[in-house]
Order: C-alpha cells, then sequence, then structure tokens
C-alpha cells in the first residue's frame, strides 16, 4: 500500500498498545497495566516503531504488532505484506503480492478480527491452468482498512484457538482514541508494473469524528487497481512424467532422464481490481460501559490471461530425443533436440470475483475498579466465482473429422494442411529454459497463419461459500487490586459455526441435437458385455478431432447412419464449425516478446484472442451457436465442511503494575464437531454426464457424511520477570491446535487423463489415466506442545536487542502421500499416482530468533531480525526420509534502515527467506511409482521509499517494490531439475498524501 495512507491516525498506534496489553493481562478486552494518561503522541515511522516497540515491552505474552503508521508508511499492497518485516514472520507471494503468512515458517495459523472470526473469501480457492488449490491467503486484505495488527507467537487460555505457528489478529480503529472533532486522511496515487503498459489510479479516504469522547464515527474507502505479467515455467499439473518405462523413447535413447509430459512456456497478465470499505462507531454513555459495531466490506477481481507454449517430453507427444542429448549422472537433461507430433499453444483466461463481509458487535464494560466484562458477537460471509475459458491452437498438422450426422463416412482429413506432420525443437537447461527450432522446422511455425487451426475449446468454473458466526463473553474480576502482588481471575465462553460449501463444474455441450444419444437409455436387454453404455449426449472438449460416441458402440447398437463408423477414423465431425487461423483471423492476437522473447523459438506466438474471452459461457456459446451449453457441477469437486465449537477458559494473572514479574496460567477447553459431506460414484460402473469420464461430470453420485466430535483441554503459562529496568526474561509453555485444510477434508477423488497420439499404439488416440488427488474427511487436527524462552535488553524507547528460542513437539502432522491407484480408462485402465494427505506420526519444530532496532537523535535508524527453525517430520520420498514440514526456510531474515529529517524521509527493507521444502511430487513410469521432493529456492526481495512533508498536512512519496525484480523459482528434488519459475515485476507508486 502507500507511503502514508494512515498519516493522520497517530493516535491509533498509542490504541493499539493498550490493547496489546490487554491480550497479555486478564482479558482480551482489559487488563490491569494501562498505559497512562500522558503519553505524547508523535507521528512518523520512527514514532510508530517506539509505539510497537512500547507494546511489546508491556504485553504479558511473546507478540510482535504492527501499528496504523507502521502499515501506512511501508510499500504495501496488503496486510500480508505489511506483516513481512516481523521477527520470525514470513509470506509467500505469486503473481507479484504476497499471500499466506507463515510464522516460524509455519503455515498453520489462525486470522482473526478484533480477536473473533474472520473471513477474506480466499480460505479456499484455485488459480492458474493447472487448477492448483490454495488457502488462507490475505491478498484480498487493504492494508487502509485495519489499524494494526498483532501477531501472537504464545497464546494465552482467553485467545482463540486455531495456530500452530501463531496467531494474526487484525485490529480496527475506535475514533473515540482520537482528537474531538473531525479527522480526515487519505491519499492519491498511481502505479505501474516493469513488465506491462499502463499507470493505474490507487487511493485511500479515512474519516472518523469524535463527539466529545463520547460517541465516536470512522469510516475509511480504498481503492487498488494493479496490472502485473509475468513469464512462467509450468507443467507440473501434467502429472505424466516419465524416467525409465514410462518413456515412449526408450529405444532411441537408452540412458534414463527426468521427462515432464509437457514444459509449459507461460506469458501471463493479471489484472487486479479491489475495494475495500469500514465503518467503525463506538458509543460510551457512560464511563463504564461501551457500545461498538464494526463493519469491513472488500471486493476483489483477479483477471488472469494467460498463454503457454507447450512442449512435448516423455509421455507427452515426443517421438524422440535425437541422437547427441547431454543427460548428466543424476538423469536431467542438460539439452538436446526432440522431435514431437505436436506444436500446440493454450490460450487461458481465469476470472475471479471475491466479496467478503465482516460485521461485529460488542458491549463493554469496567465498574473502575475490579470487574470487567465483554459481550461480543460476529457474523461474517464470503463468497467466490471462478469463470475459466481455453482455447488450443495447433500448429502441426491435426487430423480432424469430416461431414456431419448423416454424411458421407470418410476418414479425417488434417484441419490445417499446411503445416508439417511434427516438428524439431532444441532445449537447453535452466532455472528457465531455453528453446529453440531444430533443423528442419519452420522458422515461422508460430506466426504463419497457414499453420494454424483452433483445435480445443471447454470452459470451467468455481463457486465458493464461507459463512460464520460467533458469540463470545469475557469477564475479569480483581480478587487482589493492590499496587503490588495483585491477582485477577478471568473467565468466559465462546459459541461459533463456519460452514464451507465449495463447487466446480464444467460447461458442457448438448449433442443431442447432433444426433449424438444417451447409452444409459439403452434396455439392458439389448446390451453386449464388454461394452460401455455409461455415458449420454454432453460433452466437455470441443474438439473438432473427437468423433460421436456412438461409434464405440458394438453395431447392433448404432443407428443406420453410423453404422461402420469409427469414433477417430470415420466419424462424422460433433461439433461444428472448424476454424482454422486463415478462415478466422478476427480470433487471432500475437505477442511480439513472447515470455521476454528469449525463451522460445522465433520470440512471438499467434493465438486465440485472450480479450474475447473473458466471458467464459458466452465466449464458447458464440463459436458453437446451435449447440447450447449449461453449469453441470462435478460431484467429485464439490464438498461441504461444517464446524461447530464450543469453548470455555479459565485464567489467573498475578501481578501488578509494580510487580518485577506477571504470571498468567490458564485452561481452554474446546469441543469442536466437523461434519464433512463429500461425493463419490454410487456404483462401480457409474454414468457420466458426458460422453467419457473426462469429457464431462459424474451423473451417478451418492454423498458422504463424515462426523467426528472432539475435545481439546489447551493449558498455558506465561511468565515474564524484570531482569532490571531495561531488560525481561519471558517464558511460555503450552498445549495448542490448528485445524486442518478444508481442502485437505472434502475434496472428491479427481483424475486425469490425457489423449495418446502415439502411431502404431494400442491406445492410439485414447485417453488414458495419468494421476490424481482426493481428500481425507478422517484427518485429525495438528496438535502440539510449544515452549517459548525469550530476554529483551530495551535501550530507551527506541532500541531494542532480544533472543529468543521456540520449540514444538508435534503429535501430528498432516503429510501428502503418493499412492498407485488402478481407474479405469478407454485403454482398459492402468496404475497411476494419486496424492492423498495423511495424517503422520509427529514431528518438531525448534530455532530462535535474534532481533534489533535502535534509532539515532540525527534522523538515521534501522530494524533487523533473523530466525533459525530447523522441522522434521516422519515424511520421505525416494530420496529422503525425515523431511522437514512443507514451506518452512531453515534461515530468513528481514531489516531496514531508515532515515527522517525535516520532513524528508527514506527507508529501505530488505527479506530474504532460505529454501524450503515444499512437498511431494509422484508420477507413474510404467509399473513404477516415483516420488520426489519440489524445493523452493532462496529469496530476497528489495523495497524503498521516498517521501517529503511539506507540513503537517500534505506530503509528496515515491515507492518501489521488488526494486531488483527478483524471480522466484522451484526445482525437483535435484538444483539442476527445473520445476517451477516465475519472473520477477517491479512494482513504483508516486503520490500524494494529506491529513486535516
Amino acid at each position: 500500500m502507500a507511503a502514508a495512507s494512515l498519516y493522520a491516525i497517530g493516535s491509533a498506534s498509542v490504541a493499539m498498545a493498550q490493547d496489546v496489553d490487554a491480550q497479555g493481562a486478564a482479558t482480551p478486552e482489559a487488563g490491569t497495566n494501562a498505559a497512562s494518561d500522558d503519553v505524547i503522541v508523535v507521528t512518523g515511522f520512527r514514532a510508530s516503531l517506539e509505539n510497537a516497540l512500547a507494546a511489546k515491552r508491556d504485553s504479558n505474552l511473546i507478540i510482535e504488532s504492527v501499528t496504523a503508521e507502521d502499515i501506512g508508511k511501508f510499500p504495501d499492497q496488503n496486510i500480508a505484506e505489511s506483516l513481512q518485516r516481523l521477527p520470525g514472520v514470513q509470506i509467500d507471494r505469486e503473481n507479484g503480492q504476497g499471500t499466506k503468512v507463515r510464522i516460524r515458517g509455519l503455515e498453520q495459523n489462525v486470522t482473526l478480527l478484533n480477536g473473533d472470526l474472520f473471513v477474506s473469501g480466499l480460505e479456499n480457492f484455485k488459480v492458474g491452468e493447472g487448477n492448483f488449490v490454495r488457502q488462507d491467503s490475505l491478498e484480498g486484505v487493504p492494508s487502509e482498512l485495519i489499524g494494526g495488527v498483532e501477531v501472537f507467537k504464545s497464546p494465552n487460555a482467553s485467545l482463540i484457538e486455531g495456530g500452530l505457528g501463531g496467531i494474526v489478529n487484525l485490529k480496527t480503529r475506535s475514533a473515540l482514541d482520537m482528537k474531538d472533532g473531525l479527522t480526515l486522511a487519505g491519499n492519491a496515487r498511481l502505479n505501474k508494473g516493469s513488465e506491462i503498459g499502463g499507470w493505474e489510479p490507487t487511493g485511500a479516504l479515512i474519516a472518523a469524528y469524535n463527539f466529545n469522547d463520547t460517541l465516536g464515527i470512522i469510516a475509511s474507502l480504498s481503492y487498488d487497481k494493479t496490472n502485473d505479467h509475468h513469464n512462467v515455467l509450468g507443467g507440473e499439473n501434467r502429472g505424466n512424467w516419465a524416467f525409465a518405462d514410462g518413456r515412449r523413447d526408450q529405444a532411441t535413447t537408452p540412458n534414463n532422464y527426468y521427462a515432464p509430459e509437457y514444459r509449459y512456456i507461460t506469458d501471463r497478465d493479471q489484472y487486479r481490481k479491489r475495494w475495500g470499505a469500514s465503518l467503525g462507531i463506538n458509543y460510551r454513555p457512560t464511563d463504564e460501559l461501551e457500545l461498538n459495531v464494526n463493519y469491513i466490506h472488500s471486493e476483489l477481481k483477479v483477471d488472469t490471461r494467460e498463454v503457454s507454449l507447450k512442449f512435448p517430453f516423455g509421455q507427452g507427444e515426443l517421438l524422440q530425443l535425437r541422437p547427441g542429448a547431454s543427460i548428466d549422472s543424476d538423469g536431467i537433461l542438460q539439452s538436446g533436440t526432440v522431435q514431437a507430433n505436436s506444436a500446440e499453444a493454450i490460450s487461458f483466461v481465469d476470472i475471479s470475483d471475491i466479496k467478503s463481509d465482516n460485521l461485529q458487535f460488542g458491549i463493554d464494560y469496567d465498574n473502575g475498579s475490579n470487574f470487567r466484562a465483554n459481550i461480543a458477537a460476529n457474523y461474517s460471509t464470503a463468497d467466490l466465482t471462478r469463470e475459466v475459458a481455453n482455447n488450443d491452437v495447433r500448429q502441426t498438422a491435426y487430423t480432424v473429422r469430416q461431414n456431419g450426422a448423416g454424411g458421407a463416412l470418410v476418414d479425417g482429413v488434417a484441419g490445417n494442411p499446411a503445416a508439417p506432420a511434427t516438428w524439431d525443437f532444441t532445449y537447453q537447461n535452466a532455472k528457465f529454459p531455453v528453446f529453440g527450432f531444430g533443423a528442419g522446422t519452420p522458422t515461422d511455425l508460430f506466426s504463419n497463419p497457414a499453420y494454424g487451426l483452433f483445435k480445443s475449446h471447454w470452459a470451467f468454473g468455481d463457486r465458493s461459500k464461507v459463512d460464520g458466526h460467533s458469540i463470545k463473553a469475557d469477564f475479569a474480576y480483581d480478587i487482589d487490586d493492590s499496587a503490588e502482588n495483585g491477582i485477577t481471575l478471568s473467565a468466559g465462553f465462546r459459541y461459533g459455526q463456519r460452514q464451507v460449501e465449495f463447487a466446480s463444474g464444467r460447461y458442457l455441450a448438448d449433442y443431442s441435437g447432433k444426433g449424438e444419444i444417451d447409452a444409459s437409455a439403452i434396455p439392458d436387454a439389448e446390451r453386449v458385455p464388454g461394452f460401455s453404455y455409461n455415458w449420454t449426449p454432453y460433452g466437455y472438449f470441443q474438439d473438432p478431432g473427437i468423433g460421436f460416441k456412438i461409434c464405440d458402440l458394438p453395431e447392433a447398437n448404432k443407428p443406420a447412419a453410423f453404422a461402420g463408423c469409427s469414433r477417430f477414423g470415420n466419424s462424422p465431425v460433433v461439433i461444428s464449425p472448424v476454424q482454422s487461423f486463415l478462415s478466422n483471423p478476427e480470433r487471432l492476437e500475437t505477442i511480439a516478446n513472447f515470455a521476454g522473447g528469449q525463451n522460445i523459438p522465433g520470440g512471438s506466438l499467434t493465438v486465440q484472442d485472450r480479450a474475447q474471452m473473458t466471458d467464459a459461457l458466452a465466449w464458447i456459446q458464440a463459436l458453437y451457436p446451435d449447440t447450447p451449453f449449461s453449469f453441470f457441477e462435478d460431484p467429485l469437486q464439490a464438498y461441504l465442511v461444517k464446524e461447530e465449537t464450543k469453548s470455555a477458559y479459565v485464567m489467573a494473572d498475578m501481578g501488578s503494575p509494580d510487580d518485577p514479574y506477571h504470571i498468567n496460567v490458564g485452561l481452554r477447553i474446546v469441543n469442536t464437531k466437523l461434519r464433512v459431506d463429500q461425493n463419490q460414484p454410487s456404483n462401480a460402473d457409474p454414468v457420466y454426464w458426458g460422453t467419457d469420464s473426462w469429457n464431462g461430470v459424474l451423473r451417478d453420485f451418492q454423498t458422504d457424511t463424515t462426523t467426528q466430535s472432539t475435545t481439546d483441554f489447551l493449558p498455558s503459562i506465561n511468565a515474564v520477570v524484570d531482569v532490571n529496568d531495561d531488560s525481561k526474561l519471558r517464558f511460555s509453555a503450552a498445549r495448542v491446535v490448528a485445524r486442518q485444510k478444508l481442502d485437505d477434508l472434502g475434496r472428491g477423488f479427481a483424475t486425469n487423463f490425457t489423449r495418446d497420439s502415439t502411431v502404431g499404439s494400442p491406445t492410439q488416440d485414447l485417453f488414458l489415466f495419468t494421476n490424481g488427488s482426493r481428500g481425507n474427511a478422517g484427518l485429525e487436527p495438528f496438535r502440539a506442545y510449544q515452549f517459548d524462552l525469550a530476554y529483551e535488553l530495551y535501550l530507551g524507547r527506541q532500541g531494542l536487542i532480544s533472543v529468543g528460542a521456540f520449540w514444538k513437539e508435534v503429535d501430528s502432522f498432516i503429510v501428502t502421500e503418493t499412492i498407485p491407484v488402478f481407474v479405469n480408462d478407454q485403454g482398459g485402465g492402468r496404475l497411476g499416482p494419486v496424492n492423498q494427505p495423511a495424517n503422520g506420526t509427529g514431528g518438531r519444530v525448534r530455532g530462535f530468533e535474534v532481533a534489533g532496532q535502535y534509532a539515532f537523535d540525527f534522523g538515521l535508524g534501522f530494524t533487523a531480525n533473523y530466525t533459525f527453525a530447523d522441522t522434521s517430520t516422519d515424511g520421505s520420498n525416494d530420496f529422503d526420509t525425515d523431511l522437514p514440514l512443507p514451506g518452512v526456510s531453515k534461515h530468513s531474515f528481514n531489516s531496514q534502515v531508515y532515515f527522517e529529517r525535516a520532513g524528508f524521509a527514506a527507508r529501505a527493507s530488505y527479506t530474504w527467506r532460505s529454501k524450503q521444502y515444499v512437498g511431494n511430487f509422484g508420477f507413474g513410469d510404467g509399473g513404477t511409482t516415483r516420488t520426489l521432493g519440489i524445493y523452493q529456492r532462496s529469496y530476497g526481495q528489495l523495497d524503498g521509499q521516498l517521501s517529503y512533508d511539506f507540513n503537517e498536512n500534505f506530503g509528496v512519496f515515491v515507492e518501489g517494490i521488488n526494486l531488483t525484480k527478483a524471480d522466484q523459482s522451484a526445482y525437483l528434488q535435484f538444483p539442476e531439475l527445473p520445476f517451477r519459475y516465475e519472473s520477477g515485476s517491479r512494482r513504483i507508486y508516486v503520490g500524494g498524501k494529506f491529513k486535516f
């Protein structure tokens, strides 16, 4: 976000310090160590760090915090990026955005709003052509809507359970914490990505009015529009890799090597638009009573447009690896020339709309003596709608069916007869491999319209809805409120529900008007043994090379017009018209500098125009106006998860403000009831809406409901001792629990198929099973014992040196296992790798943190922190045992250097994390299932900002994100075996700010 969108809200920092202290003391709402009334409110980044430091010092828990001015001063695009500077906090990144927050490397955390339920709409979603599942992203939450953030690394009994790494608590603002009267602040900016054209607007406005500390109203509005471009290496979604027996070129290449089914070189543009609004009302009718209402609304639209050029290898449409290839001792292809059947590119448009609403009500009571109470209610809801359109174009010869139903049965012909039958491409290994044309291949293969055919068209979508509500009450009573050795007892309860519904579906064409029949309606008496009748006249892939399914029936069941037909031979065409680049040039776009221009043959590519595909259903319906399309939900990709929690706690705090110690002990008891509805085929030979399982969705299914009820006892102890006036020693021990991922619980059995184009193969033109995935409704949550020990040395109000150690003994991690499963396909079925989550036997997380910060009187200051996290589990693959927990970097480092003086401010921020294991990748290699580890390479990012305040009301700034355009990449087991790559993009913001 921008430099100082919250420039005017200096007092929010002080309020945050008070709230943090309250969390660390008797109750989340009120504490025994209130901040003094004579705090001087100052502004600037230096002041915000001072306030956050005071909050850390006063807290009775191990926490980190970001105050409103901190957020406003960082060059951050969302809440996740606002947290990345804190000790022990890292974030995941994708498409130039910070997404998931990790505390000490762990993703099993809980995000709250004012200490209770919060939803963003991105709890579970899919991205990209590979439908990769992503969860718990904070990229949709604008920083401008939040007054501050707390990161709890050690819990007490009053805090809501759910974090294995910790708790992220988003805090809204109160107008009663501001000066009387009107406060108005905001900014207006323009931003631009380095690899894409166009400056886009961004801005925020915050208005608050304090009516004599009795009634306060605050509202904020934010708008953010960004464009990004990335060059990408992909292809792991095509799981049909090979190494030995699975390769089609074993005869010509006896040396085994790792060969993906396809490698994708992708040119990706992403357009984001985000609205956010918040409203807070605080009413204090008496000194003892305060009523509050908080509402946050956000809308995010993500428009992703990709073009990918597909390079076939081992089990793709490879013909041979030509002699002279270089394969190293690990089986990694370093260079070579591949001859392949297919030269294809895909245009892909993925548009997601996410909306979320969070509404909270609260009543706070404090008698000013020894009793405090809080009652709060919460309602949250979010919706996600995703629409996706796809088109494959072909630049080598592709056989299409001829004539319509009722016409003469003739063999198919090339839909692009001028195109070459095969092509050769060269490969040079690298993090982002380089491809070129081989000898004999036309150098205009991807730009000459005479070669191009619009091959396959398909569209699908996702729907997700999250609803939740809760009510809670907290009470605190000071048994002894004397200046020394005070004792406070606290208790509370909470009831909450959360429900998540997810559905994925396909737009299917109704072929009944074309002459296709419903085979499931053929009477049993007329069926011939050995043939399949589990299909209906619908289709997902609109491909002119696919003939009528009728042709797969025995002659006794075929209508007269189809007698003797072969589906991939002389069948009539099912879907028409068949279009080429020459017949329909209005459908084309040419990308002149495709994926940077250096990594593909020729540097440019002509494909289906993505701008025509932004309405998936309208686009595909317009292509085939005589064939109706409808959305069919895929039962195997639909699920419902409902969670009901009842919790209660008791807690005692010992120590008064004047005591050199504070001890907090408590017990939280949580009962969780979980219901998971997921769908499975209702019989061994279910019928599909579609001509094939790969060409439709399941029709015959049953819903299986799994329920479980668990009760967790979560004791905790937190102790802090003042070693002297400037140093503290902290200790914490607790039992914690983290809930399972929703998609891991709910998803059914999803299978992937690929068409065998090997000439002469017994399964030529048939669709074969490659790989799959499924959930596990019986997963147990993460549970662990954790211990923390920390020492803090404070150097006045502006300095700190701290050292802390942490240890987590985890009962059971959830790991991904790859197992071979037999799945029926058109070739009679075969074994393939299926990934599924499972409970492991446990593991360990241990490490330490070192942090320091200081501000000099002449305006220079710095912050720096380092985290070491070592993890181990019982996970394994073909090469390693005792694998680390996925996503945890062993080393991470954050630093900032800043200078502020006479209105001028400059700041540079750098974050770095070492490589991390992110999971296993399995594939079927002939009769062998192979499993290798995926490792994300180390990543560092430099951000910066310059600003100048003309006076206390106006200022200007320029800021940059990822100034060095650092890229991200991953490898498969061996550093030389590339798996993923995403180029970096620099973003520049220029704007002005104001406050009144």
